[in-house]
């Protein structure tokens, strides 16, 4: 048995076989035994533990206790409804949260012509902060924020949402949106950051895409919004007569397993699976897959590829720009392989929700590769000729988002909503 030194959990399963071997002569029910058990591994919690949740524990005073607090004018946070009375309906704060800042927008709202103005914007080092809230007090202390006091707010998030509240993934913060909004007295949602991305997408002008697949989208049609980036980010996007525009459902779809298409598809499955043990779709369709994609082409053999260096580890940054200007071969089709798969990925979310409002593309990484795009090579793999369903492909809208603020600009509109229509929000 392969058990962790000190585990209580584990020595209580080892005498419980030698329980079970007892109770064949004492007759023992096997209830008694788990009864048995179950008090010894609740009496003596494990020793290792422990010792390991003190270590964590003292290691989160220690980080406490070395970090750079900015202070605000208060020494204390805002009060419970300070915001409220003096909040401006016309006047919404929204956040972009990661794990290295916090980056606040100021909005007042132009409702009847959508010409919105920016007020204010500052960036916050998370760092330099114990909790969210202690940050929303350095921002309220600004000139800026005390003239225009928001009347609602929502904020985009780098961690998963469940009713309103996020545990951000690489941060000591809990961002609790009722909490929030009882302390402040204003409405304030929280959203996962590629959530927010969906919400964005209806607000986006022509200027901000580069159609692949022109076709009209169907009116209040299923849309779907994937964004190769660090991950793979991936939602639905469906029209609600209730909320009064399209609602965003968050997928994680790009944790599905990754189907190849032809034999380099397939050897590349293998070449990752050998790496991790398994290959997912994001394994491959993101900024570390085209790293992961360019070290699969140097697998090969050296007579296959003359005069190529198979040896350079490359950044994907590197891989993209040396692709772009022709200047490393190995790059170029890592690349060309790196967007087949986005275009796969993009038809598969088209059928699974019937896409016929259309599938978006957004991210850092696909306006980096416009040249590269406007080949083909996404539009062939997402209508998949040889597909029995490329004729309903074909009637799908397929876009490239150019506009690299969309996830501020989907908190804004939802923003938007909270002011509009707050009884069916968050």
């Amino acid at each position: 048995m392969n058990c962790l030194s000190g585990s209580g959990t584990c020595q209580a399963i080892a005498e419980q076989d030698l329980l079970v071997k007892r109770s064949r002569k004492q007759h023992y029910t096997f209830k008694q035994i788990s009864r048995n058990v179950l008090e010894r591994v609740t009496k003596r919690p494990p020793a290792s533990l422990q010792q390991h949740q003190l270590h964590k524990h003292q290691q989160r005073n220690n980080r406490k206790d070395s970090r750079k607090l900015v202070t605000c004018q208060s020494t204390q946070l805002s009060g419970p409804g300070a915001w409220g009375e003096a909040g401006d309906r016309n006047v919404v704060l929204v956040a972009d949260i990661g794990g290295t800042n916090c980056r606040f927008v100021l909005w007042r709202l132009d409702l009847q012509n959508e010409n919105h103005e920016r007020l204010f914007s500052k960036i916050y080092p998370t760092k330099d902060y114990i909790t969210f809230e202690h940050a929303l007090d350095d921002l309220a202390s600004e000139p800026a924020f005390k003239k225009d006091t928001p009347g609602a707010a929502a904020f985009a998030c780098a961690g998963p949402v469940l009713d309103n509240k996020c545990v951000m993934t690489n941060l000591e913060w809990v961002i609790d949106g009722a909490s929030l909004t009882m302390k402040y007295g204003i409405r304030m949602a929280v959203l996962n950051d590629f959530e927010a991305c969906g919400y964005g997408v209806p607000a986006l002008q022509p200027d901000d895409l580069l159609v692949l697949n022109d076709v009209p989208a169907r009116q209040k049609g299923p849309k779907g919004c994937m964004g190769p980036g660090t991950g793979l980010g991936q939602a639905n996007l469906y029209w609600s007569e209730n909320f009064g525009g399209y609602r965003v459902w968050p997928s994680e779809g790009a944790h599905a397993s990754f189907a190849p298409r032809g034999w380099k598809q397939r050897a590349l499955q293998t070449h990752v699976e050998r790496q991790l043990g398994y290959c997912e779709v994001e394994h491959v369709c993101c900024g570390s897959g085209l790293q992961r994609i360019y070290e699969f082409l140097q697998t090969d053999e050296h007579c296959a590829r003359p005069g190529l260096d198979l040896t350079m580890q490359k950044p994907a940054a590197e891989i993209s720009k040396t692709a772009i200007d022709n200047s490393d071969q190995l790059a170029v089709e890592a690349v060309d392989l790196f967007l087949a798969l986005i275009g796969a990925e993009a038809g598969h979310m088209g059928l699974r929700s019937l896409a016929s409002g259309g599938i978006y593309i957004c991210g850092g990484i696909m306006p980096k590769l416009l040249e590269k795009i406007k080949l083909g090579g996404v539009l062939d793999s997402y209508l998949h000729e040889k597909s029995r369903f490329n004729k309903l492909l074909k009637t799908f809208p397929l876009y490239v988002v150019l506009n690299e603020g969309l996830g501020l600009l989907g908190t804004r509109e939802y923003a938007i909503r909270l002011v509009q229509t707050p009884d069916v929000c968050k």
